[in-house]
């Protein structure tokens, strides 16, 4: 089996194209209030996605490959204009769809799905193997190239932005396809080198799309939830408290 064989049957078992939380929002079951929680949680999953991607890669053990890995980081940060890091694009995303400030986002409390997901990408990538880590990576940016688009259709569709006014999701539709291309050029060439490491690119690809998948899952399980603050959470405290 090819690598890229491999990557597209790790995604397909997932079977994450019939999630509920992208369907229910395609066909317009998914109401907006409850769509607007999950996004504010999945805000928290957005701001720290660069923090194991760093970790690995100081991992990684040659520069040629490392390189790969600290652009990602590099454009995750707006590539030094901050206005344009990922974390900004989203929150301008949640205050265009509902004039959600950062105050409001940082009333909210964390739900254990985004734990479990951030948790679980700073374990792999800081006490794994290298090769677990960017599989891992590599196949969230890939699935989330798919899942952008069907968000953005969703919201434009049940007509809560228009196409013109969607951010953030509309810019992962075509640059997640090349970030996912950086990490799994990481792996073509030890994928092709021995068992051990196709063994261990195999079992990151998996964790990374049951992870992912599973991640949305339950805040379409949850989406009901309201956890509010009882004590405001300054914005300088937030990255230790996803943390």
């Amino acid at each position: 089996m090819t690598l890229q064989q491999l990557i597209k049957e790790a995604m397909d078992e997932t079977r994450f194209n019939e999630n509920p939380y992208f369907t229910h929002l395609l066909n317009g079951q998914f109401e907006k209030d409850d769509f607007i929680e999950t996004q504010i949680q999945f805000y928290y999953a957005v701001i720290f996605f660069s923090r194991p991607m760093a970790a690995l890669a100081a991992k990684i053990p040659t520069p040629e490959l490392r390189i790969e890995v600290l652009r990602n980081v590099w454009e995750e940060h707006g590539e030094g204009h901050l206005s344009h890091g990922h974390g900004n694009t989203f929150k301008a995303f949640l205050q265009r769809l509902a004039s959600i400030t950062v105050e409001q986002v940082n009333l909210r409390g964390l739900w254990p799905e985004i734990r479990i997901f951030n948790t679980t990408l700073a374990g792999v990538t800081v006490l794994d193997d290298f090769l677990v880590g960017v599989a891992v990576l590599g196949v969230i940016e890939r699935m989330f190239s798919e899942i952008s688009t069907w968000i953005g259709q969703g919201v434009v569709k049940r007509g809560w932005l228009t196409k013109a006014n969607m951010i953030h999701y509309t810019v992962h539709q075509n640059l997640d396809i090349k970030h996912s291309e950086d990490f799994f050029n990481i792996l073509k060439e030890p994928y092709a080198e021995s068992d051990e490491n196709r063994y261990r690119i195999e079992q990151g690809l998996r964790l990374g799309a049951t992870l992912f998948n599973d991640m949305y899952f339950g805040l379409w399980r949850s989406r009901k939830r309201r956890w509010l603050l009882t004590t405001h959470i300054s914005p300088s405290q937030t990255s230790d408290y996803v943390s």
